[in-house]
């Protein structure tokens, strides 16, 4: 069966409220018998809401985002749409069908931060307050979309996967209290703790909190707490999957490339560390690393011809990215299907002019390459005024107190596995 889920916000509005109603009914009959998740129907009263939401989010197949004045302003389906966005830039089945109703139009999209969802086939009708029929008309065409839809797969839709990753670890923890403990030090409330002893998949309510909802310190406690109940190699495994969580997602998700995974992209952060960069990737593909790969080049540009060197270390880099033989010319190195092939470059000590010929000369060679420029605050928008860098995204800034908090989360949990059994690891 397959999953759809409707995003909305009534906010007041009866009609709204009424089209929601019959899309909701209309997409769950017999007839068309989809499995429908509303939040205001579906949701159980006493549940713990926000990571049931997430989870419909997350696993649905198909996403109706019904846009009324009052969902352009709400900021819960802002996030929605966010999700849904990066799902679909990492897993082309996703369907996501906005549906524009009342008065709102593609501009109001844009004035609202909504217009990702442009390039999308979205649904209107013209609208006239005193058409009676007018829902009967917007209810229809969105209904008639789904009578066409094919049986979509997602066996590679990373973030189901990477919830299912982390939630795989937990549930092999069987010990109430441990689980109780980890939620609380995520901020599950009090009232819903109990469910992670009382049934089986207590783990992907805990998988949830620590990929969505964690803060940082919420994060480090909650691993402390389970780890004394996990074998060492479960352990090993569950950290490299949840460290990159303290990266913004709505951030990270701007690495990937809007044309698809195999396409050129070009993107600056401000961070110091490479490390910090490769979190932003694990980030942005949900740590699917069978869909991705990174290298990293760059440094002090050295020699007579600093462009060659530079290019010719970025070559190596990718050679060993895609396993290219030694002496195969770098033109003809050939990227794998639906990957993500991603360089970072230290570029904060390569002036900003070497910076745009290396980048010009890298996306001749491989037009298939997710670069990213680690760049100190000022280089990007200089950089981004050259036609060279003109499509450069640059993302928001990175505090230097917001990195190293990052940094020390990352070595302090990648150390548990060692100190819980007496042996310590010096970075």
């Amino acid at each position: 069966m397959i999953n759809v889920f409707i995003s909305h916000s009534f906010g007041g509005d009866p009609l709204a409220r009424q089209i929601t109603m019959r899309v909701f009914k209309g997409l769950g009959t017999a007839e068309r018998n989809y499995d429908v998740h509303l939040d205001k129907e579906r949701l159980q009263p006493g549940k713990e809401w926000y990571p049931q939401l997430m989870r419909w989010i997350a696993e649905c197949d198909v996403a109706v985002v019904l846009l009324n004045a009052a969902a352009l302003t709400s900021p819960w389906v802002r996030r929605e749409v966010n999700i849904l966005m990066w799902r679909r830039a990492l897993c082309p089945s996703l369907r996501v069908l906005p549906v524009l109703i009342g008065d709102v139009s593609a501009d109001d999209l844009v004035k609202n931060d909504f217009e990702e969802l442009l390039p999308l086939q979205y649904e209107t009708v013209p609208y006239d307050a005193a058409d009676g029929s007018y829902a009967d008309s917007i209810v229809e065409r969105v209904l008639g979309h789904f009578a066409k839809l094919p049986d979509v797969q997602h066996e590679t839709d990373h973030m189901r996967c990477w919830i299912e990753d982390v939630a795989r670890r937990l549930n092999t923890v069987d010990e109430p209290r441990a689980l109780i403990a980890t939620g609380r030090a995520l901020g599950i409330r009090e009232e819903d703790l109990l469910q992670l002893g009382a049934f089986a998949g207590g783990g992907e309510l805990l998988a949830h909190h620590m990929l969505a909802t964690a803060t940082l310190e919420g994060l480090r406690a909650a691993v402390h707490e389970i780890a004394r109940s996990m074998t060492d190699s479960t352990l090993t495994r569950l950290i490299p999957l949840i460290t990159p969580t303290w990266i913004d997602a709505a951030v990270a998700r701007r690495l990937i490339p809007p044309k698809g995974l195999v396409s050129k992209h070009l993107v600056a952060l401000n961070a110091r560390e490479t490390l910090t960069a490769g979190q932003y990737v694990d980030r942005a593909m949900c740590r699917r690393t069978e869909s991705y790969q990174y290298r990293t080049a760059g440094g002090i540009p050295m020699g007579e011809d600093a462009l060659d060197d530079f290019v010719r270390q970025c070559e190596e880099a990718v050679r060993q990215m895609v396993n290219a033989r030694p002496k195969k010319d770098p033109r003809a190195f050939r990227p794998r299907k639906d990957y993500l092939h991603c360089l970072i470059l230290d570029v904060h000590e390569v002036r900003p002019r070497l910076i745009e010929r290396i980048v010009a000369r890298l996306h001749e060679l491989f037009p298939w390459l997710l670069i990213v420029l680690l760049t100190d605050e000022s280089d990007p928008v200089r950089a981004r005024r050259s036609p060279r860098l003109a499509d450069l995204v640059v993302l928001p800034d990175l505090s230097e107190d917001d990195e190293d908090l990052g940094y020390q989360l990352t070595y302090d949990l990648m150390d548990l596995p060692h100190r819980l059994n007496g042996r310590e690891v010096i970075a």
